[in-house]
């Protein structure tokens, strides 16, 4: 069992506190769908860059280069499709991600949008990680879309917390060759 140091233990117990805040925000007798889908993606792209942190080598000044804001890697999007490509999101995460990512623009850019908008129903639907992480490949009895998501984003969570595990055991190093 590897212990966790230094600034792997500093973002650990960092993230601790903000799923801990998520999980107050995210509540499920929270009345405003908006703050739920925008609460939701914004946690997930938090783990996201939380596993590019501990996957990159311990170089402070090229890694925040790479994911801030202006960075290539800054983006919600930008950080799936790496992750896909290096192997640490199965296809299906990462298509879930994109469609999250996809409903969190819409209830952040209009106004009059809701679960029960076209558009965002097929989104949900469409969702399939909560579906394949209970194994029964259905969506709960009775749930809303609103239920749906919620489970989406939490199972999601869930799988994205252990990555972050196994990108902090395979953390890259810098080379020193002179």
């Amino acid at each position: 069992m590897n212990t966790i140091k230094g600034k792997s233990a500093e973002r650990y117990l960092n993230l601790l506190d903000m799923q801990s805040e998520f999980q107050k925000l995210f509540d499920y007798k929270e009345p405003n769908d908006r703050a739920i889908v925008i609460v939701g993606g914004a946690f997930l792209d938090t783990l996201l860059e939380n596993i590019l942190l501990e996957f990159f080598p311990e170089d402070e000044k090229e890694v925040e280069s790479l994911l801030g804001p202006s960075g290539n890697l800054g983006t919600y999007g930008s950080r799936i499709k790496i992750l896909f490509c290096l192997g640490f999101l199965e296809k299906v995460i990462s298509s879930d991600l994109k469609l999250i990512g996809k409903i969190r623009n819409k209830f952040a850019h209009d106004i009059s949008i809701s679960f029960e908008t076209t558009q965002i129903e097929s989104w949900v639907r469409a969702l399939k990680w909560h579906k394949i992480y209970f194994m029964n490949n259905e969506s709960p009895e009775g749930a809303t879309l609103r239920d749906i998501f919620q489970v989406e984003v939490n199972t999601l969570i869930s799988h994205l917390n252990g990555v972050i595990g196994m990108a902090r055991n395979e953390r890259r190093t810098i080379k020193n060759n002179f």
